[in-house]
């Protein structure tokens, strides 16, 4: 792939318990827009987005990436209780918000952005397979710049099944978001690369064939096990690993914001963020901080 240039970044995680007003407030610092209807997933999404361009003016054919592994999960859970223990019907805008997709809607709205506007969510790799789309649409000669982020609420049911959280992290809300260009010019770092891999076989082969620079820093997904994670350090020998997890707390968009943690911590350094899914598919994202 050719590089995507990240010309501005943001990493959000915070506490499930931050009330909604809050995160109100601190959108206000950043957009006079005020959001009655919104619930907390958009409001993550808005914060995040907001926190990422600080202010700085889109053009109107921007496009949009919005990544998450769960969506809408509040305001869904809170739909399907007035409906099953209830008996009663939903709000309107509580039933209109549950779709993920409402959530862009409000991000494309506040920006002013007219070009696509995308939700993207694919098992633990969410985050990655929205970069390869937005790779897809810059390939393809789109001069436009875009916005891609990950954005997920806490999910309590998904720490008591342990599901995508195996070790058990702090559960936390998260958004982190990347506003990108083809052009290098003015950028503050890069994805370099962001490869796909079968199984963990083809991944392995790959890294034991690799040639290039050394690795700065080497962070693991939330999936990937210690004894696996010990094999692909020894065969990688980064200089150290970059554990975001345990400093940001386990969201289904941890990737991204571990590595808008990245972007803000590591001036001059390089990330390879290795991930998989339950599938047994790899992810390996290189990412440069100039």
């Amino acid at each position: 792939m050719k590089p995507v240039y990240i010309h501005s970044f943001s990493s959000y995680t915070g506490k499930p318990s931050v009330d909604a007003q809050w995160l109100k407030s601190e959108i206000a610092r950043y957009s006079p827009v005020s959001f009655r209807r919104a619930n907390r997933f958009i409001l993550l999404t808005l914060l995040g987005a907001c926190q990422c361009l600080q202010g700085r003016s889109l053009a109107a054919d921007t496009a949009v990436y919005l990544t998450t592994e769960h969506g809408n999960l509040g305001e869904t859970a809170t739909v399907l209780d007035e409906m099953a223990t209830d008996r009663s019907l939903p709000k309107p805008f509580g039933f209109i918000n549950t779709m993920s997709g409402t959530a862009t809607f409000y991000l494309a709205q506040t920006l002013g952005a007219k070009g696509r506007n995308i939700t993207v969510s694919s098992q633990h790799l969410s985050f990655e397979r929205g970069l390869e789309l937005l790779e897809l649409d810059f390939a393809g000669a789109w001069e436009g710049g875009a916005l891609i982020g990950g954005v997920d609420e806490a999910s309590a049911a998904g720490e008591k099944a342990g599901e995508g959280n195996p070790r058990a992290w702090p559960m936390a809300d998260g958004s982190a978001w990347f506003y990108v260009t083809s052009e290098r010019e003015g950028a503050c770092g890069a994805f370099r690369a962001n490869r796909s891999f079968r199984d963990a076989a083809a991944c392995s082969d790959w890294i034991e064939k690799r040639e290039g620079a050394t690795v700065d820093l080497l962070s693991f997904g939330a999936l990937v096990g210690e004894e696996e994670a010990a094999v692909l350090k020894k065969a990688l020998r980064p200089a150290a690993e970059f554990e975001y997890l345990q400093e940001n707390g386990y969201c289904g968009s941890a990737a991204a914001c571990g590595i808008g943690r990245f972007m803000e911590r590591f001036t001059g350094r390089t990330l390879i963020h290795i991930n998989k899914d339950r599938r047994g598919n790899y992810t390996l994202l290189e990412v440069e901080r100039y």
